[in-house]
């Protein structure tokens, strides 16, 4: 009997929980975002991988390149890794000022690549990134209470496993604060956070199961091109934005695909 797997990446025992599911005879493994599957193809180089929302699979040692992957990987990217520009320069339009303010988690694989992106992102439009990392949910409050003793309007959250995990206490502390939020997720921005830009979540996982499919039928991954999102979304809620008094400038407005009023 084929045995089909979707593993998470938010649990710390990954490791474990992937190496059972292949100890019990596992046909093919489903693994989401880039914890899950950095850890699933350290455990197999023969049974059939299909990762779901992994920003550089490239860099990440997931696939070759996205065109051929080679190996037995392949599956969906969420780019994410390369929309730290675009996230800085909704932060820089917001902020109007010299600083942008970057909320990013420590205690994972590719966060310091993504901050490390969003760095010379914020260097090449001429604005200073004022970071602070996180290890764990503990560490929330005393990071956003710190941004805004630093004069912080709005955060740029950092996309990841732990911050999807944590955007409601992220969005809660930080409107406690007085400060609006910017994340990767569309998911956030109905939750409460000032504005949200990223892919349809909805539709990526709407074809991983066509994927799954193919390979199940005999198509070797590596013949699989890795899938970039059809879409990119930028929300903005303007409910937030008016309980903060955060003026949200006409451009973005006008570009943005979803108002939340």
């Amino acid at each position: 009997m084929l045995d089909i797997v979707w593993t998470s990446g938010s649990d710390a025992d990954t490791d474990k929980a992937v190496a059972d599911l292949i100890d019990r005879g596992a046909a093919l493994l489903v693994p989401t975002g880039s914890t899950a599957s950095v850890a699933t193809k350290r455990h197999t180089s023969s049974i059939p991988i299909v990762f779901v929302s992994v920003g550089n699979p490239v860099a990440m040692g997931l696939v070759e390149n996205l065109a051929h992957p080679g190996g037995n990987a392949t599956g969906f990217s969420d780019i994410f890794s390369d929309l730290s520009a675009k996230l800085v320069e909704l932060g820089k339009a917001i902020s109007k000022q010299g600083t942008i303010d970057y909320l990013w988690h420590t205690a994972w694989p590719d966060g310091k690549n993504r901050f490390q992106a969003t760095e010379q992102a914020a260097q090449s439009v001429g604005v200073t990134l004022r970071a602070r990392g996180i290890a764990e949910s503990s560490e929330i409050d005393q990071a956003i209470a710190a941004f805004k003793l630093d004069g912080a309007t709005t955060i740029i959250v950092q996309p990841s496993p732990f911050t999807y995990r944590e955007r409601s206490h992220i969005v809660g502390t930080a409107s406690g604060n007085g400060l609006g939020t910017i994340f990767g997720f569309p998911a956030a921005a109905r939750d409460g956070a000032l504005m949200a830009y990223g892919p349809d979540y909805l539709h990526m996982n709407q074809r991983a199961p066509l994927y799954v499919s193919q390979i199940l039928k005999g198509t070797k991954p590596a013949d699989l091109p890795v899938e970039l999102p059809a879409k990119i979304n930028l929300l903005v809620n303007l409910k937030t934005a008016k309980r903060l008094g955060i003026e949200v400038p006409l451009s973005l407005l006008i570009r943005a695909d979803e108002l939340i009023e």
